[in-house]
């Protein structure tokens, strides 16, 4: 009887402006939802597996902690299971996203444990089952892309709403997580989530997706077709309609002798109700940066094979715009552009779409730093990002934290978001070094490019974001951080980034993105470009071993009581050459102490070489690695200073996600110093 009751109710309570499950399913779809502020306020925040010893920017050691997995709240005991808390709130939300890697803790590992989600305080869980076939489509939710396998994780959009408090455990110990959520005004109605909401909209659930999954082009509005050569500095003014109207879809086609030249510097500008909204390389607006780029589809955009881009933003105006393209090259470039417009009902909490682009020259790989996408000052949403690394080198280029400061996070120095690894961030995982079968692309999420053949990460690396219901509202300010946080570590090992932000505000809000018309007139830079750039980078007399881990500059280094050590630059140790000009030097008192090294984010079997200096005061030493003796009384003598021939301790099963080298000092040679 109940469930005849359930669907009157549902009609009256959403009538009175409740959140409903169905309210939400319709936000995922309705593109209008995004170019308003929001109708119930709300705050976009992140549980994750973050490192805590991350706690201030001032203090740049624990800032860029890595080994993101394993933390969470507490734990507690329950019907005699134990189970760790991920994440809790009190008062109305929605859970819209939810990430995890399809391995837990050992990469073979593709079972892992259950997930448990308890809401308004009912001590029995709405969702009760097996993490990882949650998030991959394998569970209660098998419809794509509300659960969705990627590339070695999975990700959950089925909105899950609580009208009092959330919480949600994991049994045993959790690896990675990610789980994002609104937190709704007190007092905002909100339907909370039954199992039985799954059937009872099935219909509902099953059209959402295939509009998700095949995008219904917009054809009530008015499409102007353009076909024009623009020459070297020339660019091309499209007047729109006057307003209150809305651009609803673009439509592009680029040819070139040069194409991949030609996306970078084919620029597209717009200009609404007199501000700059948009200026952005037409081929970083679409992710396609290198022309090689495969065809993909997202909600709000997608690429053809034959070279059509498709944007699905839409972009309203109050009273004029338009749209501004130039052709920053020394080289003519034809395009074909299809501009749809419609009228648009414009009122004082619609916004304007922004799309800014930023690059910059090659980046050292250490010391690691935050990159910044944007900084906004003002009232809006942010709704999508896209990311492109250039990769001169064959492993894995990235390992960085997002860190999303919104409103008053930086006056408290910590953000609402902070993530666990660039690839989780795009809902993707690691565990092995990416390849071209890594390739894929989403509604919300895609990793576009996977470097070049056979190759596997060396070349483009193109990961974008589009939010749905976890859109980020700002009130004053957004800051959007990443680590540029790559895993080769040696001192050649620089990486050149490039990203765009997407996000709607309401006029009058400013930026620290301006246009950048000398880099977008560059050529599109390649691989070769960076390791020139290197080259010319004065390392001159710094001896190089390639993919080296730099002990010195590892976060992840224990010394015993009593043992003392650092980094130690080598000009006083000519003729003495090693990667970064510099190593990791210790002083011992006594026979027995150690300093262990932590190599994180390692999911496979690896050979440990070690390249070791020997002098006439370095001691004998026992080298372990995951706590076995793999070497014993290595002696470190020598009358001049030296570099010894390479330690190769073998090949070594990680333990969980780490391998771990302990130096041990067991004695001095007789004849030392």
């Amino acid at each position: 009887m109940l469930r005849h009751l359930l669907l009157p109710l549902l009609f009256i309570s959403a009538a009175r402006g409740e959140v409903t499950f169905s309210t939400l399913l319709h936000e995922m779809t309705d593109r209008s939802v995004v170019t308003q502020w929001p109708k119930h306020a709300y705050q976009s925040l992140q549980a994750s597996s973050y490192n805590r010893a991350s706690v201030t920017p001032d203090d740049p050691k624990g800032w860029f902690a890595n080994g993101d997995c394993g933390f969470f709240i507490r734990t507690e005991k329950n019907q005699g299971r134990e189970e760790s808390v991920l994440m809790e709130q009190l008062g109305p939300g929605v859970i819209t996203r939810i990430w995890t890697p399809f391995f837990h803790w050992n990469f073979n590992n593709r079972t892992g444990s259950d997930i448990r989600i308890y809401i308004d305080g009912n001590p029995e869980p709405v969702i009760a089952e097996n993490f990882i076939n949650l998030v991959q489509g394998k569970g209660s939710v098998r419809t794509a892309p509300f659960s969705q396998y990627t590339v070695r994780s999975g990700v959950l959009y089925l909105p899950i709403a609580y009208s009092k408090s959330i919480k949600i455990t994991q049994e045993g110990k959790p690896f990675f997580y990610i789980i994002n959520y609104r937190a709704y005004e007190p007092g905002t109605k909100v339907e909370p989530f039954h199992p039985d909401l799954l059937t009872l909209h099935s219909g509902l659930i099953a059209n959402s997706a295939k509009e998700l999954l095949t995008p219904s082009p917009f054809t009530d509005g008015k499409t102007v077709p353009i076909e024009t050569k623009l020459f070297a500095g020339q660019h091309e003014v499209i007047d729109l309609p006057r307003g209150p109207s809305a651009v609803r879809q673009l439509e592009f086609k680029l040819d070139a002798e040069k194409l991949p030249n030609a996306l970078r510097s084919t620029v597209l500008e717009m200009t609404c109700d007199g501000e700059q909204t948009i200026w952005c390389p037409i081929g970083d607006f679409f992710g396609n940066m290198n022309s090689q780029d495969p065809a993909h589809r997202m909600w709000e955009s997608e690429t053809h094979e034959d070279g059509v881009m498709i944007c699905r933003w839409i972009m309203p105006y109050r009273e004029n715009a338009k749209i501004t393209i130039h052709n920053l090259a020394k080289d003519p470039v034809s395009m074909e552009l299809k501009t749809t417009t419609s009228d648009w009902k414009w009122t004082e909490d619609t916004m304007h779409f922004f799309t800014r682009w930023w690059t910059d020259e090659p980046w050292a790989p250490r010391p690691v730093r935050d990159m910044n996408f944007i900084d906004i000052h003002g009232k809006g949403v942010f709704v999508g990002d896209t990311l492109s690394v250039l990769n001169p080198h064959w492993s894995w280029w990235g390992e960085g934290d997002e860190k999303i400061f919104i409103d008053g996070d930086i006056e408290r120095h910590f953000p609402s978001h902070f993530g666990t690894g660039t690839e989780d961030y795009y809902g993707w995982a690691g565990g092995e070094v990416p390849t071209r079968k890594d390739e894929f692309s989403t509604p919300f999420v895609a990793n576009v490019r996977v470097g070049g053949k056979g190759q596997h990460t060396h070349g483009y690396n193109i990961c974008r974001r589009s939010r749905s219901l976890d859109a980020i509202p700002f009130e004053k300010r957004f800051k959007f951080d990443m680590e540029a946080f790559n895993m080769i570590g040696s001192p050649d090992a620089f990486l050149q980034y490039s990203l765009v932000t997407h996000w709607y505000a309401l006029p009058g809000a400013k930026h620290n993105k301006p246009p950048m018309p000398d880099w977008a007139a560059k050529p599109v830079p390649q691989t070769e470009d960076v390791q020139e750039f290197v080259r010319k980078k004065s390392l001159g007399h710094v001896h190089l071993i390639k993919d080296a881990i730099e002990l010195e500059n590892l976060m992840t280094v224990k010394l015993s009581p009593g043992l003392t050590g650092g980094k130690q630059t080598l000009e006083r140790l000519r003729p003495l050459k090693w990667s970064g000009d510099a190593q990791f030097w210790a002083r011992a008192n006594a026979v027995g102490q150690t300093a262990e090294f932590t190599f994180q984010e390692q999911y496979q079997p690896k050979r440990v070489i070690l390249y070791v200096t020997k002098s006439v005061d370095y001691g004998v030493l026992n080298l372990y690695v995951n706590d076995k003796l793999v070497l014993e009384n290595w002696d470190g003598y020598s009358r001049e200073v030296q570099g010894s021939q390479p330690v190769d301790l073998g090949i070594h099963q990680t333990d969980g996600n780490v391998i771990r080298l302990k130096v041990e000092i067991a004695g001095r040679n007789e004849a030392s110093a």
